[in-house]
């Protein structure tokens, strides 16, 4: 400790009243200044050099709140820049630990601060999670933020506290390199709830799940505070670890002294994961859901999805009322609020400008307004994403060639998986590994580092094309293990509960030399319930040569809980004019 510095506080603890007179090290290892810290594993997690007021801020909490009282006690300035104001969540906390350096330092006027403080006028809380979404590759887990809100009934004018790397980075692979190694720098951020609300719902197409927090308003004044704070200064943002979802986790212990989130993640944070511990915590006492702008609008096209003559008004950019002159009212409100739906999107994605959106828009809304009101059917509600299986996954398998089987995955969820709480035809493997014990000889059986299918469903009105990517290593001709490049597109038709896929997909496998392939997949896939899922999966692989895989894989999983489930397959494979036939009974632990 710096002696002048020491003799300053010194100074001051020794006129004291003794209930106040605390001293540094104590002080210092409180779990609360470990938290506006940042400090975890003996080191604060923020890397900003400007958050620390001592160089050995970083690793030594004493020397860093002996340097911030130092510097409160020095500060005269009364301008925003000033300790109290700039660094409002520390400055205050070690205030009320020590009330009797009011009488030692100056206080400013922070006029910006308070101005800010005031126009949020913070009396909620609530988490919100954006519903995984597979294209966006910042956001193929899911993304949780949270809301400030004044009043609860008017949600679209409150702001949205965000964590996320800052980057402009649309190339998937290039993000995720980045991501991985803490190539960005994440940092907090406070906007408009209604522009959150509009990202993520109307132009990605997710769904929002919002989760009020039990917090008193000391609480949520603590962890405004600290926001208004932490928003100056970055840490590296790390995709898998240190990430969006990880980092509203201190906001809330933060807030809260008696809460300890953070303990429970130290290599992987998958968003609904966070959300699970908080509600175990019993953090959350409401839960509201909004669908993604995407359900809104099947909702709407429901009573004409088979009626081709409204579909065509719908999606024409001429909006010619005639051609639904002859449809029934119904069916002509559904084809006007519709065409006024899909006119919006139009105009998001810069495919009409606002001088062509608006006489059309005016025109369709008038001729809407003659109808009257109609009877709509309420959104189902899906299955609350934090009561779908955990996200990491253990699986050990017994087949009838006296094989066994160990793999385990870091996440998420794999097309055996149950697809409730997920999106179906979502499925994302991350560093999933098999290894394999037969006749007395331990082997490496697969590798798959990344494997992403999107067997998104197509339906009337939207068409998304099915795409898969994977890169790893896989035994092939000779059961020998070559490392491989994969990736292919196709297009999904069905249903959320019973659904089939076709895609080709080409791939690159090196051992010792470059070898290369395309293969034809179909799949069927039903999943009634929260228990059953049952399904078969079939593919036929060409190589130069003329050799060729052919596999055929039905299977069944039955799960128990979160945590556990059953599989029992059929393993059909033929390579070359070589045959294997298997059973397979597996048990999937998820944790």
């Amino acid at each position: 400790m710096n002696p002048i510095l020491f003799i300053i506080i010194l100074s001051i603890f020794l006129v004291s009243d003794s209930n106040f007179s605390k001293s540094i090290n104590s002080l210092s290892h409180t779990q609360q200044w470990y938290k506006l810290l940042h400090f975890k594993n003996a080191k604060s997690e923020i890397d900003d050099p400007k958050f620390f007021f001592s160089k050995d801020g970083k690793t030594n909490p004493e020397a860093e709140l002996t340097a911030l009282i130092a510097k409160l006690i020095s500060d005269k300035s009364d301008d925003e820049n000033s300790t109290q104001c700039y660094y409002p969540s520390r400055s205050a906390w070690i205030l009320e630990q020590l009330p009797q350096l009011k009488k030692e330092i100056k206080e400013p006027k922070c006029e910006a601060l308070k101005g800010e403080l005031k126009s949020l006028e913070a009396k909620y809380v609530t988490l919100i999670l954006a519903s995984a979404h597979i294209n966006s590759p910042a956001s193929a887990f899911g993304h949780t933020f949270l809301r400030i809100d004044n009043n609860p009934n008017t949600p679209l004018l409150s702001y949205a506290v965000n964590y996320a790397a800052q980057t402009t980075e649309d190339n998937g692979f290039i993000y995720a390199y980045q991501g991985l190694f803490g190539g960005y720098q994440g940092r907090y951020s406070i906007a408009p709830y209604y522009k959150k609300l509009k990202e993520y719902s109307d132009l990605e197409q997710r769904d929002i799940w919002e989760y009020t927090l039990d917090l008193s308003k000391e609480e949520i004044d603590r962890m405004v505070r600290h926001i208004f704070e932490i928003r100056h200064f970055y840490a590296d943002y790390f995709f898998l670890s240190e990430n969006c979802s990880y980092n509203l986790l201190w906001l809330l212990e933060v807030a809260k002294d008696d809460v300890h989130l953070i303990e429970k993640f130290n290599h992987k944070t998958i968003p609904i994961d966070t959300l699970r511990v908080i509600i175990k915590e019993d953090l959350v006492k409401k839960t509201t859901y909004r669908p993604s702008k995407r359900k809104k609008i099947l909702n709407i096209a429901k009573p004409i999805k088979n009626n081709p003559t409204a579909l065509k008004f719908a999606r024409s950019s001429d909006c010619n009322v005639s051609q639904i002159e002859t449809l029934s009212k119904e069916d002509k409100i559904a084809s006007l609020e519709l065409a006024t739906a899909l006119l919006r999107i139009k105009l998001s994605k810069h495919e009409i400008s606002k001088k062509e959106y608006l006489p059309k828009f005016l025109k369709i809304l008038k001729i809407r307004s003659k109808l009257g009101s109609a009877s709509k059917k309420d959104i189902k509600k899906p299955y609350e994403p934090t009561k779908g299986h955990y996200s990491a996954k253990a699986s050990f398998t017994y087949a009838s060639n006296h094989a066994f089987n160990a793999q385990v995955k870091i996440a998420y969820h794999d097309i055996y998986d149950n697809d409730k709480g997920y999106i179906p035809g979502a499925y994302i493997n991350f560093f999933d590994t098999a290894l394999q014990y037969k006749d007395d000889k331990l082997t490496l059986d697969e590798i798959n580092v990344l494997d992403i299918r999107s067997y998104a469903i197509q339906d009337a009105i939207f068409k998304p094309i099915s795409w898969q990517v994977a890169v790893g290593g896989k035994r092939i001709f000779k059961h020998e293990l070559n490392a491989y490049l994969q990736a292919g597109a196709g297009f999904t038709l069905g249903s959320k509960e019973l659904y089939s896929y076709a895609t080709l997909t080409p791939t690159i496998y090196y051992r010792n030399k470059e070898e290369h392939s395309i293969s034809a997949n179909i799949g069927v896939l039903y999943n009634p319930s929260k228990h059953v899922k049952v399904g078969a999966l079939a593919s036929n692989e060409w190589f130069d040569k003329n050799r060729e895989i052919l596999k055929l894989k039905p299977f069944i999983t039955y799960s128990f809980d979160q945590a556990s489930a059953i599989n029992l397959r059929y393993e059909h494979k033929e390579l070359d004019m070589h045959k294997e036939e298997d059973f397979m009974l597996s048990w999937f632990w998820y944790f």
